[in-house]
């Protein structure tokens, strides 16, 4: 079901005072409030980055004293800490419980599944010195590649849905994801790159009843119900 204007606006509105609160109280980025609450933390780098992705510490300072926050750049820098980082991701995870979906997609040949699943990652590269919490794939140099975040992602074609998000190293390979192997319900369709291409997966979801198209690996032997290798 898609959310009509006023429910995307009562969820948004709820996620980023009441559940960022919530979230801040229980990470312990928020033990005893004197400037940010978890609300006023996640509205100032939300509102502020989704406004100017490259912002300084001063364009957040500027948004937080905007939400009645007076607060200077090196403060806010202090704030970046493994809480800080922990409360973000547990606002994230409550933004995709909300199960934010569009108008369903009306194409006859999707609607023959239960559910179009597609599946895929996108790798975010960090600053070097997040290399022992987030390890990169590396680069040309000792710094490029470092650190990268992976995140992973699985979208429900037929009803425009995202049906999972979750966060990884860089290095993480995509077959050892959680999502990679999450349910399916049996009739489901599964659709993935390369990357995914992995053969005891593939032989639970068949034993599930789930359908799925994949690029096979190289030296893939494949035969057919008669034992015909081609």
């Amino acid at each position: 079901m898609s959310l009509s204007v006023p429910q995307l606006a009562q969820a948004l509105q709820t996620l980023l005072t009441v559940d960022a609160n919530d979230a801040a109280r229980e990470t312990g980025f928020v033990k005893r409030q004197r400037k940010f609450s978890g609300a006023t933390f996640v509205q100032t780098l939300v509102f502020t980055w989704l406004h100017h992705p490259d912002a300084s510490l001063e364009d957040l300072a500027e948004t937080a004293l905007e939400l009645g926050v007076e607060i200077t750049p090196s403060s806010i820098d202090e704030r970046f800490t493994s809480q800080a980082a922990d409360c973000l991701a547990t606002v994230l995870e409550q933004a995709v419980d909300y199960a934010l979906a569009a108008r369903p997609a009306a194409i006859p040949l999707l609607r023959r599944f239960a559910g179009v699943y597609l599946q895929d990652s996108s790798t975010i590269a960090l600053p070097a010195v997040l290399a022992d919490l987030l390890p990169g794939c590396g680069g040309s140099t000792a710094a490029d590649g470092a650190a990268a975040l992976k995140v992973q992602v699985r979208w429900e074609v037929t009803g425009c849905a995202l049906e999972g998000l979750t966060l990884h190293p860089g290095r993480a390979a995509d077959t050892k994801a959680f999502l990679s192997r999450a349910f399916l319900p049996p009739g489901a369709l599964r659709l993935t790159d390369l990357g995914y291409f992995d053969l005891g997966a593939l032989q639970e979801y068949d034993g599930q009843g789930v359908y799925y198209v994949t690029w096979l690996a190289a030296r893939t032997k494949v035969f057919d119900a008669c034992g015909r290798k081609w």
